[in-house]
């Protein structure tokens, strides 16, 4: 009886410890294939103009994806306030060639929606179609927004919150998380922190 009870605790500790192994990799990224430190995988997408754009063709510079919905509360009170703009102005002053790339992955968007988004805030770099979700999924994009900082190696540095302004109601400065890995990156340093839970809409992806 004590040896099936002994072999009964064994089974449970080393359930138990399978399960924090796990769980500790999962939330090393939070992302259900893609973690940090993985290649960040290759698309090719249209953007508004019809032009197609593919990640590989931006190898050797960095590049900050922002996940994006023109009809979410939250994306919207980004642009109102600037924070967004203000953002790729910043890592654009780190370094002059990081390439900025939005991805609207929601299923019911369509083109003239993002183009009067663009002339709106008279954007400066595009946004790139993905109705069908699958370039979000591939990622696992979660939030509008959720940001991507990949390094110029195509490796994927950040993923998470765009700053700290949703941590306290009025944060006296909120923590820029894209600007703070880009800079790191560009310091040649490691990016910490590499990932903070995203806030925002959900992604409304294809059902």
């Amino acid at each position: 009886m004590m040896k099936a009870r002994t072999l009964l605790a064994t089974i449970g500790l080393g359930t138990a410890v399978v399960i924090l192994a796990v769980s500790a990799t999962a939330m090393a990224g939070d992302g259900k294939t893609l973690k940090i430190g993985d290649p960040a995988p290759n698309f090719t997408l249209t953007d508004t103009t019809g032009k197609k754009r593919s990640l590989s063709e931006y190898a050797g510079r960095i590049v900050v994806l922002e996940w994006t919905n023109t009809e979410c509360p939250v994306v919207q009170r980004c642009y109102k306030k600037n924070t967004i703009q203000e953002t790729v102005g910043h890592v654009k002053k780190l370094d002059k060639d990081v390439v900025w790339l939005a991805i609207n992955s929601t299923n019911h968007t369509n083109n003239k929606q993002n183009v009067t988004w663009i002339k709106r805030y008279e954007l400066n770099y595009p946004i790139l179609l993905d109705i069908d979700g699958t370039v979000g999924h591939e990622y696992d994009a979660r939030r509008t927004p959720h940001m991507f900082v990949i390094d110029k190696a195509g490796i994927l540095r950040y993923h998470g919150a765009l700053d700290s302004a949703y941590d306290k109601p009025k944060p006296d400065k909120p923590v820029n998380y894209v600007v703070n890995a880009v800079q790191q990156l560009v310091g040649g340093e490691t990016v910490a922190p590499y990932y903070i839970k995203p806030y925002g809409c959900s992604v409304k992806y294809k059902r």
